[in-house]
């Protein structure tokens, strides 16, 4: 129970150094996915998604904007992707101290592949500590006409430094 608590509150200080609230003016992240693809009487087939997501702050707050490429392996085979990407942030996760934990956004996307594939498309994600995101797919292959569900986990590549002038109250942990 003891090094629960201390692995809590060490967490707690890296998301207190780290808080975030959906302004920066860019991010990265790179995220692996996996789910599957369902399209009519076929069986499902698995799909692995490896993406980069580049994502500029359109409006203060509440939107990015950006492209995503990457690869995905499916039916022993690989293919690319690319295309445009939307986030926008719809709540703010609680705070630890005087930082937000994350927040939780939808998105929107619509990418090309490589075998003709088109998904348009919709998540959910929960980004947590401008670390990682959680998140959840779904998108529609209009020239298949299949239907993609996936889960996946990104991390923030690059990001933004800390600005140095913060000003919080310093713990006292007696």
């Amino acid at each position: 129970m003891g090094r629960t608590m201390l692995l809590c509150l060490l967490l707690s200080f890296t998301f207190r150094a780290s808080g975030q609230n959906f302004n920066e003016k860019w991010v990265i992240p790179l995220e692996f996915s996996q789910g599957f693809i369902k399209a009519g009487a076929a069986p499902e087939l698995y799909v692995a998604q490896l993406s980069l997501s580049p994502q500029f702050r359109m409006v203060d707050g509440r939107l990015r904007a950006g492209v995503t490429a990457g690869g995905f392996f499916s039916a022993k085979t690989l293919y690319g992707l690319a295309g445009p990407k939307l986030a926008l942030k719809v709540a703010s996760l609680g705070k630890v101290f005087t930082a937000d934990t994350g927040n939780l956004h939808l998105s929107a996307d619509y990418l090309f592949g490589t075998d003709r594939q088109q998904l348009l498309g919709a998540g959910f994600h929960a980004d947590l500590a401008e670390l990682l995101i959680l998140s959840l797919n779904y998108r529609r292959d209009l020239h298949y006409r299949a239907n993609w569900f996936q889960i996946g986990l990104a991390y923030h590549l690059f990001r933004e430094p800390i600005p140095k002038d913060i000003r919080s109250n310093p713990v006292d942990v007696r």
